[in-house]
């Protein structure tokens, strides 16, 4: 009698736990949904910034000259006066990858000049694929890979000038395209090489050229290969294109002479060479471009000599800018004027001379400073805009930019 005593307050205490547990199960259920949905929440938000990656760059630069020449853009576009100019070669820009599989990506370049009063332009926005055997292919909008420092062109933080040598980076004027792209890249012992074949189309709108129309550039086909080894980088690059638009309306040029392009067949091929010990810097590139007609055909090349000492990358930098068919735009007869005044407007020549310094302020801050000389325009008026015309021989420009990435 005593034990059933003894075990009564026990039974009762169990039968009550299990009153509660029976009461309280759906509260439990409910509560371990609502954590189990948490976390797969917290689980989806972390795989999400897993895959997306997002950094940016700014330059903010000031140039100015000693003259209104208007040296520093692209040919027959104004550049630098002497008033000082914070805005011709400033920008800002956004990149995104967002990771679909392991395998492929969608990246997106966004960019805000401050030539074009900041407006963003997309300059990439692609698909990408990677087939694991070394192939890779894209699709969407691409850069076109002219260049040595064509992936580069928009982020001055990786580049060793405060601008790339005019004489050579602008004579193509679009930089971007909308197209297909095939990459493949292996290894030769000690060496690497990458292979891009790219096909697509793109336009060159009127108020960014000194032609005063827009010119299409249709079925743009082109070929570039890179060999690494060691300190040296080996390039070499071939575009063939057609160009087309409606009437040229050139200041000053009659428009006979280039009425218009009629998918007239142009041609870019480049080579370049490049050493960087980690102290000892050297690049140079060699241009020629071709195109059906009058318009001008060109060769261009630099090289660029730096140093690095501790922060400091002091450089030297040579290049010259020479059209090469001015005798098919030659008058006939001094009577010729509609011929004398298109050989005034897109013959070219000149040789330019900067000197500069870099100075890394930080791991994602630069420094630069740049002094500009371009002379020896001989009979042309060296590229520049139509209006300085023969009233200069020459033009110093100066240059301060603040690179970053972050």
């Amino acid at each position: 009698m005593k034990k059933a005593f003894i075990m009564l307050p026990l039974a009762v205490a169990c039968a009550s736990q299990f009153v509660m547990a029976a009461t309280t199960d759906t509260q439990r259920l409910a509560q371990l949904e609502q954590e189990l949905a948490i976390l797969q929440e917290a689980s989806s938000y972390d795989s999400l910034s897993d895959r997306m990656s997002i950094n940016g760059f700014f330059t903010g630069q000031m140039g100015v000259a000693n003259n209104d020449a208007g040296y520093g853009n692209r040919p027959g576009v104004e550049g630098y006066t002497s008033d000082p100019n914070f805005s011709l070669g400033s920008k800002l820009g956004l990149q995104g990858t967002f990771a679909l599989t392991e395998q492929t990506q969608i990246v997106g370049q966004l960019v805000s000049r401050g030539a074009d009063d900041w407006t963003p332009e997309m300059e990439w926005a692609f698909l990408s694929h990677d087939f694991d055997n070394g192939f890779t292919a894209r699709i969407g909008r691409l850069r076109v890979p002219l260049y040595m420092y064509s992936d580069y062109l928009e982020v001055g933080y990786a580049q060793p000038w405060a601008n790339p040598p005019a004489d050579v980076y602008t004579i193509v004027p679009v930089s971007s395209y909308d197209g297909i792209d095939i990459l493949y890249d292996t290894d030769l012992g000690d060496a690497s090489l990458s292979l891009q074949a790219s096909y697509g189309h793109e336009t060159d709108d009127a108020e960014e050229n000194p032609l005063g129309v827009d010119v299409e550039f249709n079925n743009t086909l082109g070929m570039s290969a890179t060999l690494s080894y060691e300190e040296w980088v080996f390039r070499g690059t071939y575009f063939v294109t057609e160009l087309k638009s409606g009437s040229l309306d050139v200041p000053g040029v009659p428009a006979q002479p280039f009425d218009k392009f009629d998918n007239e067949k142009a041609e870019f091929a480049g080579i370049g060479i490049s050493y960087d010990n980690g102290a000892l810097l050297a690049i140079s590139e060699y241009t020629i471009s071709k195109v059906e007609g009058k318009y001008s055909d060109t060769k261009s090349g630099y090289i660029t000599l730096g140093y690095r000492i501790n922060a400091f990358t002091p450089y030297v930098n040579y290049s010259f800018l020479e059209t090469t068919d001015n005798d098919e735009r030659a008058p006939s007869s001094a009577a010729d004027g509609t011929n004398l005044v298109a050989s005034s407007a897109f013959n070219w020549e000149r040789t330019t001379y900067s000197v500069g310094s870099r100075y890394d302020i930080s791991s994602n801050l630069a420094l630069k400073l740049d002094v500009t000389y371009a002379t020896d325009f001989g009979d042309t008026h060296g590229a520049l805009p139509s209006h300085a015309g023969e009233d200069f021989d020459d033009t110093i420009v100066y240059t301060v930019s603040f690179d970053a990435v972050f």
